[in-house]
């Protein structure tokens, strides 16, 4: 297990990039918690070193296993996924501006990590780059990602969450490359790949929508992978009933209508999914004024921020996707559409955001 002089450094380190992606590298927070960390560090050399290094699912500090316990541990390997790093080592006579490069660093979803005098940071290859430079190959690349781990994840088998991690990061950088965001959306080819095209829109159509809210650093990627995974829980619902033609039944339909519940229960006990993930699968039918499915309104509960997002989100996609049996609703309809159901079923002013959002670049009349 590991000792308590570690544990102190990690805690604080952790606690230094948290602030870091909440303001910025020169906040006196920031500053303060990296000279602590620069402070803790001198009691951790061993033969003028120490490092920290991520091996599968397990931490080790100096080559021995750090253990599964504790929040900041957790968060680090997170952190240290994200960026593909395995290894940091720390050698004496770091200073405090090294420190701080690589807390802004490791705070910053677009940014790479790399090493200094007296930090080296070993970093593994991560799936974020397809074989042409351009966005659409990008999105193209991380939506066969995702296209996998729904193929390979059953009830008996455990999400891939390092892939969705890093095609979520993959989506990220499409959106920094490519300013219109309809040119990057998905289009489904066949009945079969639905789940999964429209799961990576929702997750790319609502983090441009928290982008031109003001939102940034780790609660974007969160809100990602939270549009990723909206629907899992029609993983545990019979492919007869999902792949159904027809109307389905009363009975049908209440199985159905589960779905949030399923996904909900199955994402809390994955220890790398965020907390936001867990309540918008729970929530993504639930509507604005509070009525949708399940049904929580007797208990006064209201549609969580990051669910209302996805909500336009999932109801533009559905529409403005071309599906192999009708053409895709135009512009026009839509945002006509979504108008119409503003304060019932969407936030109003989500709505406004993301219809100016479309419109502030012209990107309504170029796509």
């Amino acid at each position: 297990m590991i000792s308590e002089k570690p544990s102190n450094f990690i805690a604080t380190l952790v606690t230094a990039i948290s602030d870091c992606s909440l303001y910025t590298v020169s906040h006196p927070a920031v500053k303060e918690l990296s000279q602590k960390v620069l402070n803790l560090s001198g009691k951790l050399f061993t033969d003028g070193a120490f490092s920290i290094t991520l091996l599968g699912g397990n931490m080790l500090f100096n080559d021995s296993p750090v253990g599964e316990e504790g929040l900041h541990i957790d968060t680090l390997k997170k952190k240290m996924r994200k960026k593909g790093i395995e290894k940091i080592i720390i050698t004496n006579g770091v200073t405090v501006d090294e420190l701080l490069r690589l807390i802004s660093s490791m705070a910053a979803i677009e940014e790479t990590c790399v090493s200094s005098d007296h930090i080296r940071v070993g970093t593994v290859q991560v799936k974020l780059r397809a074989s042409g430079d351009d966005a659409a190959s990008l999105m193209e690349e991380n939506v066969a990602t995702v296209r996998e781990v729904y193929q390979e994840f059953s009830r008996f088998k455990k999400l891939d969450m390092v892939s969705i991690e890093n095609a979520v990061l993959g989506f990220i950088m499409a959106l920094k490359r490519e300013a219109k965001v309809l040119r990057i959306k998905s289009q489904v080819k066949s009945y079969s790949e639905y789940t999964y095209v429209h799961a990576s829109n929702v997750s790319v159509l609502s983090v441009f929508q928290a982008e031109a809210l003001g939102l940034k650093g780790e609660i974007l990627y969160e809100i990602g992978i939270a549009g990723l995974l909206h629907d899992v829980g029609k993983m545990f619902v019979s492919k007869d009933i999902l792949d159904k033609n027809t109307g389905l039944s009363h009975d049908e339909w209440e199985i159905m209508k589960r779905h949030p519940v399923y996904g909900a229960t199955y994402l809390s006990t994955l220890q790398d999914a965020p907390k936001v993930a867990v309540l918008a699968a729970f929530e993504h039918h639930m509507k604005f004024d509070g009525s949708g499915y399940p049904d929580t309104r007797k208990r006064g509960k209201k549609q969580h921020l990051v669910s209302q997002i996805l909500a336009v989100a999932d109801f533009f996609d559905a529409l403005r996707t071309e599906r192999p049996y009708r053409k895709a609703v135009s512009m026009e309809t839509i945002i006509k559409l979504m108008k119409d159901i503003s304060g019932k079923d969407l936030n109003p002013l989500l709505v406004d955001n993301f219809v100016a959002a479309l419109t502030a670049l012209k990107r309504i009349e170029s796509i």
